[in-house]
Formats: C-alpha cells, sequence, structure tokens
C-alpha cells in the first residue's frame, strides 16, 4: 500500500483512540476524512460525524470505486480520491453533517445559539427592556445549569421533556416560593416555543409541566390607627413617603408604577395621574384617580417645578424630582424600616395599602365594577382576590349589630 493511502490510515486510527472518551467539546463534531482501500470495499472515504442525540462519534463511509476507476493513471486516482475528500473535509468545517440531510438542519443549533437568537428576536420585536432582562437572565441560568450536568453540548432538537423535567426539579430544590418557580416556567415555555415556531425544535420540553400551585397571600389590611402610625412615622423622618403611601391607598397604583411617575403624568386639574402603558403591569395606559388629600401634597411639588420630564420621586435623598428616578428597591426598603420602628406585623406590607384601599372603596359603597376599573384588574374574580383579607372591623360591626337569636 503507498504511503498516501498509510497515512490515512495512521489519522483514522489516532482518531479512534482518541474517541475513548466521551467528547463534549464543538471541536470533536467531526474527524476528518480520509482515503482508504479494502479488497471487499475497493476505494472510499471514511470520516466520522458527531450524533447529537447520543454524543457519539458516527462513521461514515462513501464508496468511490466507479468515480476513480475512470481515471487513467494511478497517480490521477490519488489526486481524484483526495480532492473527493478534501470536498468533504470543507463542507464539514462549514458546519454540515449527513446526519442533517434527513431533518432540517436547525434542529442541530446548539442552545447558547439558540439563546442568542431568541433574544434578538425578542428585541426586534419590540419586547420591554424588563421583560427582555427577564428572558436573558432565567436563559442565562438554565444554559448554566445545562453545562453544569452535562448537557452543555445538546442541540435545539434534541433537548426532550426528560431533562426539561430535571431542570424544573433542580429550580424546585432551591426552595424558591411558587411565584419563581413559575416565572421560570413561563419563561421557558416562551423560550422553546418560539424554537419550535421557527424550526428550531420539534416540540416544546417544558409545554407538559404544570405550575406550582399558588402560595396564598400574606398580606393583612392596614387599618386607620396603624395609617396613622405610618403617616407620624414619614411626617417625622422622610415626608416624600406619605405621598407614596397616599398614591398606593388612594389611587391604587403600584410601587413599581410610582417609582416611573413625571412631572408631566400628574393632572391636577383634572383629578388623575396618566399611568404610560410602558410603565403599567399590564401594559395598558391608564388614568389613575388622585383624591384631594393628594392634591395637597402634589400641588407644592409641581408648583417648584422647573422640568416636567423630571421623576416625581428621584434619586436623591429626599426623593425630590429628579432626572432618573428612585431606586427601584427603595420604597420596600423604606417600609421595612419603618415598619420595624413602629413595631407593625410584617403581614402589613406597602402593597398592604392598595389591598386596604380598595376595600375601604367597597365598604364606602362604590359598586364593584367601579373599584375593579379603579384598581386596573382583568375581572371582577380578580379584584375579589385582593380584597378578600381579614378585616376586623367586619366582626365589630357583627358584633355590635348583629340581631339576637
Amino acid at each position: 500500500m503507498s504511503r498516501f493511502f498509510a497515512g490515512g490510515f495512521q489519522q483514522v486510527e489516532t482518531a479512534k483512540k482518541k474517541m475513548s472518551t466521551p467528547l463534549t467539546h464543538e471541536i470533536y463534531d467531526y474527524l476528518p476524512a480520509v482515503v482508504r482501500h479494502t479488497q471487499a470495499m475497493g476505494w472510499f472515504v471514511e470520516y466520522y460525524v458527531k450524533d447529537p442525540a447520543s454524543s457519539t462519534m458516527v462513521r461514515r463511509r462513501n464508496r468511490i470505486t466507479r468515480l476513480i476507476n475512470r481515471c487513467r493513471t494511478q497517480t490521477e486516482k490519488k489526486l481524484a480520491a483526495q480532492q473527493i475528500a478534501d470536498t468533504i473535509n470543507a463542507k464539514l468545517r462549514g458546519g454540515w453533517s449527513p446526519l442533517h440531510q434527513a431533518e432540517d438542519s436547525r434542529l442541530y443549533t446548539p442552545l447558547p445559539q439558540l439563546r442568542e437568537k431568541f433574544l434578538a428576536a425578542k428585541q426586534a420585536e419590540g419586547c420591554r427592556p424588563s421583560t427582555l432582562t427577564q428572558y436573558a437572565s432565567v436563559t442565562s441560568l438554565f444554559l448554566r445549569w445545562c453545562t453544569d450536568y452535562g448537557f452543555g453540548t445538546r442541540r435545539s432538537g434534541t433537548f426532550l421533556r426528560p431533562e426539561a423535567v430535571r431542570y424544573m426539579d433542580h429550580i424546585q430544590a432551591q426552595r424558591n416560593r411558587h411565584r419563581s418557580y413559575n416565572n421560570t416556567l413561563k419563561v421557558l415555555r416562551s423560550f422553546w416555543q418560539w424554537a419550535v415556531e421557527h424550526c428550531y425544535a420539534k416540540e416544546n420540553p417544558f409545554a407538559t409541566i404544570k405550575p406550582m400551585k399558588k402560595e396564598p397571600k400574606i398580606r393583612i389590611l392596614v387599618p386607620p390607627e396603624a395609617r396613622a402610625r405610618v403617616t407620624a412615622h414619614y411626617a417625622a423622618t422622610r415626608p416624600a413617603m406619605v405621598t407614596v403611601c397616599q398614591l398606593v391607598y388612594s389611587s391604587a397604583i403600584r410601587p413599581a408604577e410610582i417609582r416611573k411617575i413625571q412631572l408631566k403624568h400628574i393632572h391636577l386639574d383634572r383629578h388623575y395621574i396618566t399611568i404610560p402603558a410602558d410603565n403599567a403591569k399590564n401594559h395598558h395606559e391608564r388614568c389613575a384617580s388622585i383624591t384631594p388629600g393628594l392634591v395637597e401634597l402634589l400641588s407644592p411639588v409641581l408648583a417648584k417645578a422647573t422640568n416636567t420630564d423630571f421623576y416625581l420621586f428621584g434619586k436623591n435623598e429626599n426623593l425630590a424630582p429628579g432626572k432618573e428616578p428612585v431606586n427601584k428597591d427603595y420604597f420596600q426598603k423604606s417600609w421595612e424600616r419603618m415598619r420595624q420602628a413602629t413595631g407593625l406585623p410584617k403581614e402589613m406590607q406597602l402593597y398592604s395599602l392598595r389591598d386596604t384601599g380598595l376595600t375601604d372603596l367597597i365598604h364606602a359603597g362604590l359598586d364593584p365594577l367601579t373599584v375593579r376599573q379603579h384598581a386596573d384588574h382583568s375581572s371582577l374574580a380578580m379584584t375579589d382576590i385582593y380584597t378578600s383579607h381579614f378585616d376586623p372591623a367586619v366582626n365589630n360591626a357583627i358584633y355590635t349589630n348583629a340581631p339576637p337569636f
């Protein structure tokens, strides 16, 4: 046998020795094609490609005896055979695989590349920055787990439900609350549904995994005497927080929405504050009603305003209007410090003021539909959830006014 073909045998034998251990790096997606000859098969080109489904190397042989027999001399045959091998190697370097011929090559997209395509597509769709950040965070943690547990080299079409179940078991083992678990599941369902729609996967591996049952809310209502303690504490320490609390209680504006209020959104003469769609929780613009008490608190602030593009609560020590909004966790941390200083129970949260305000409106005689619209809820059933907290005033009213048996 000539040295030319002996060298080909040597390359293959060396490659076989290297394959004695599992291959997990992208550099081993294929082993180059070499020319071989046997008495039984004649001339053929032999090469190895990685099967993403099993992460093993699969041998492929292309018979070329008829092709090279057209050549007149042995030298011409060698050159023709090597040209065929070189052509196959060029295709292999470009990402081609004979395993792709039976199915769409998109099914063999590496998971990191699939994530990049997904995030780029969502950004092009005009996804809100906060939503895009959540997509990026959840999918990043997912890919990190895939790498740690040996699934990092999986291709999009070969990541199936058993691996998805393992990952969600991992999330549950972190002792995350149902909200974190369900949010992770929701994002990964969207991620893989997009992959299915764009032919990167045949099925959504997270589609049939059930979300965790929601835990009951631990918030309780904030009665008048507790609200008086809150007002007194903030009036002496951080007056701007009195306005924050009243916006939550009277206007049913969520703390995250309050943080993004700009002075131009406030319309005192028409008694409402505009909550743009980009700032609203449900992405729908609305006009939040304000009360005379809030008009009294906000009038001095607007009178001193020099730039209506400033945020109502700026990133400064006194929460005065500023170019940048206050940090997103400031309100919650401030409430926790106040709660501990005044001795209020931990179940009385800042968001409890919103539940309390809605409940008080119903007790004041407003019809449920008006309260639902004021709360920006999707249905009366949702309003019922947020107003079904324990209320000591109900017990006292029944104790005092119930007729005898």
